[in-house]
């Protein structure tokens, strides 16, 4: 196996090695067809196992890589792909997820998005404006903490009790306005619920007068990469009915994940 590189800098040029290094991973794991290990990737590279670990758990903590529960193998990771779209760049995951996001907004009238969970924040990643008017819109990268939106909740649910637990006690819950969560107690109940039925709700949870309703994505693993979503004025999502729009969500969401791979137990 090779990396393609460019020759040596120029001695002018000052450069981190660690950074380098990384690259040359990214590059060798891209060039892979179903992963490399973590001895694979020394000896492509001439480095240490032990360094090569530590990059490795560096990239896979970020989501720029992700290492296959039964093989080992690292491949490219759900993150390498958020950063992809964000940038307008073609991309398979954006192509796939961009169809889709039109296709819920066009089934419920409403702006749809993608987003993703980075800590205890949210971050859109792509997104399908409705027509309306008077209509709901964010930007790209824009972040928000998990517990007052749908996304957010749709994902942490949905995280091994260890990580759920951790965000919990990291977060610092404020009150925006009535309906809006603010102990860990219920929201563990709130989880509940949407492990249930399937999709998350913000009932006006960060701002009156707004809803959004979510259901995550689930990759080849089993576990929840992402959520799907629709945003809009709250008198307009009950006049269709909440329920049914969950269960669109829920569909389209559940479509999605079988194109990454999942495979449900049910």
């Amino acid at each position: 196996m090779s990396t393609n590189k460019s020759g040596p800098a120029p001695s002018s040029t000052k450069i981190i090695a660690s950074v380098a290094k990384a690259v040359d991973v990214l590059n060798l794991i891209a060039q892979s067809e179903d992963g490399l290990s973590v001895t694979e990737i020394s000896t492509a590279l001439h480095t240490g196992v032990s360094a090569t670990y530590h990059l490795l758990n560096t990239l896979k903590q970020d989501r720029i890589i992700e290492q296959d529960k039964r093989t080992k193998k690292y491949r490219i990771g759900f993150a390498m792909f958020r950063i992809c779209n964000m940038a307008r760049h073609q991309n398979l995951l954006g192509e796939l997820t961009n169809s889709y996001l039109e296709r819920l907004q066009q089934q419920v009238d409403e702006t749809s998005n993608l987003s993703m969970l980075e800590g205890n924040e949210i971050v859109c990643c792509a997104q399908s404006e409705s027509s309306h008017q008077l209509r709901m819109s964010s930007k790209l990268g824009a972040r928000s903490l998990f517990y007052y939106t749908a996304s957010g909740k749709a994902l942490v649910a949905y995280l091994p009790k260890g990580q759920r637990d951790k965000i919990l006690k990291e977060t610092r819950f404020e009150q925006f306005t009535i309906n809006t969560i603010c102990s860990i107690e219920s929201m563990l109940q709130e989880f509940d619920v949407i492990r249930k039925r399937g999709y998350s709700l913000d009932n006006e949870e960060r701002e009156e007068g707004i809803i959004c309703i979510a259901a995550p994505l689930f990759d080849s693993f089993g576990d929840a990469i992402a959520s799907v979503c629709v945003s809009g004025p709250s008198y307009r999502l009950r006049d269709k009915g909440l329920h049914n729009i969950g269960q669109t969500v829920k569909n389209i969401a559940d479509e999605l994940s079988v194109k990454l791979g999942y495979q449900s137990e049910a």
